[in-house]
């Protein structure tokens, strides 16, 4: 197919065609065949709180972005940064992730009006890997809270509670891909790090579930992580 810039062309109450009609849907049944299933270990990695790992990282994080979505399943992912520390544990199941001032679309808001259902991924310079987390949020605007929120000397503007359902870390192959962090200066993967590696760090808070799927594996998570990293990013 060649692809065109020719806006699509509606047909009265059918949908205007585009370049995505040239392609055929396939269905899990395929997508499985293809890149086949986890192993057992990263089937079982979610947990259902903030482990102490996670909370160094999430403490750490200038950037993440918070994925939304209406009652019809329409979608909004909305990048956000912000010096480290600004989204706080409040406890092991709880998340307070502030708001500052922006174009007042509230997308995000709107949608948890509708849709309490949240997505977070955190990011930490330097640290190949992420952490994501995703649970049921609500807005308030409680001043104690945005004041513990607050940035540069002002409070958040608003705060988004999140009930934490699942948490998990996502491995560095597209970190490393993009070379996102090449060149950062500021240390704070060492500080989240303490000179560990990530995968027996985010491990940590599971391990008797860990050490049930890996065995004798276990103490060599870092070293399979980065054969894979090393050897299977395309």
């Amino acid at each position: 197919m060649t692809i065109t810039d020719t806006p699509p062309v509606s047909t009265g109450a059918t949908t205007p065609q585009t370049a995505a009609d040239a392609y055929r849907s396939i269905d899990m049944e395929r997508v499985r065949q293809i890149v086949g299933h986890p192993p057992q270990f990263i089937a079982d990695k979610k947990a259902d709180f903030v482990g102490e790992f996670a909370m160094r990282f999430i403490a750490h994080s200038t950037f993440f972005c918070m994925a939304t979505s209406d009652e019809t399943g329409q979608i909004d992912n909305s990048p956000k940064g912000d010096p480290p520390g600004s989204v706080r544990v409040l406890d092991p199941w709880t998340l307070a992730v502030p708001d500052r001032p922006g174009n007042k679309l509230a997308d995000s808001f709107e949608n948890i009006m509708r849709n309490p259902a949240v997505g977070l991924v955190f990011f930490v310079p330097g640290i190949r890997e992420a952490v994501r987390v995703n649970g049921d949020a609500f807005v308030t605007d409680d001043s104690e809270l945005l004041q513990m929120l607050g940035a540069e000397g002002k409070p958040a503007v608003l705060a988004t509670v999140v009930r934490v359902r699942e948490v998990y870390s996502q491995c560095g192959k597209a970190v490393i891909r993009s070379k996102l962090w090449d060149g950062d200066q500021r240390g704070l993967a060492e500080a989240v790090m303490l000179g560990g590696d990530f995968g027996s760090l985010a491990v940590s808070e599971q391990a008797s579930k860990m050490t049930a799927a890996l065995g004798d594996q276990l103490s060599g998570l870092g070293d399979l992580l980065e054969h894979d990293y090393r050897h299977g990013l395309y």
